[in-house]
């Protein structure tokens, strides 16, 4: 499941991952940043995987520049977990196809990233410069950020790998998935690699220590 869906007291007696999502508030100004790392427990194809979705990441982050359209870059992520899902053997299958059968819609069901700034999830997210709504499209209804970057914009970066039995039930059929692996990856919970990025002139700079 998502990892705010369910929350515990005590610690798992096995560690399969630690997910931490945080932030901080500072001179009014949000931070939004998560982190994944591989428990002692984890499966031998969770700590590459998180490997493949922070490389995944910082290529989209080098995408960012103002005239750059998020929703671009939201399509972009999915033809990349597509292609992620395929080297890692979680489906034997071309990167195109997989992406047409809309598995990795099942596998991250959320958007790229959203506005920063007094919110964590900042406003204006959906509209234009000029105030026309701007809705997502019809395939990725979560996408909260639908605008053109515009320099001076912070936005973050996360796109997510996830086992979520109930959105993966729909495509229990397919047989190029490899359900033993994705199986043995399901009590990992997922991936998510988060940064904060101020969109400039010059290119993308990341607000997020790369230590964090």
């Amino acid at each position: 499941m998502l990892h705010y869906q369910h929350y515990d007291t005590a610690p798992p007696p096995v560690r399969h991952s630690l997910l931490l999502d945080g932030g901080r508030r500072f001179r009014g100004y949000c931070a939004d940043i998560t982190r994944t790392w591989a428990g002692p427990a984890a499966a031998p194809e969770f700590a590459p995987l998180i490997e493949g979705v922070t490389a995944l990441q910082q290529r989209l982050i080098a995408g960012l520049a103002p005239g750059v359209s998020y929703v671009g870059l939201h399509a972009r992520m999915h033809e990349e977990l597509a292609a992620l899902l395929v080297s890692h053997g979680l489906v034997a299958a071309s990167p195109e196809a997989v992406l047409a059968s809309g598995l990795t819609r099942a596998f991250c069901p959320h958007g790229l990233g959203h506005l920063l700034g007094v919110q964590v999830h900042d406003v204006a997210g959906r509209v234009s410069a000029d105030g026309e709504p701007l809705p997502p499209p019809a395939e990725h209804p979560a996408l909260r950020l639908t605008r053109e970057l515009e320099a001076g914009m912070v936005v973050t970066m996360e796109p997510g790998l996830y086992v979520i039995p109930m959105l993966l039930e729909a495509h229990r059929h397919r047989t190029e998935v490899n359900w033993g692996r994705v199986e043995r990856l399901a009590d990992h919970g997922g991936i998510r690699i988060e940064d904060n990025v101020l969109v400039t002139a010059e290119g993308p700079d990341n607000l997020t220590p790369q230590e964090a």
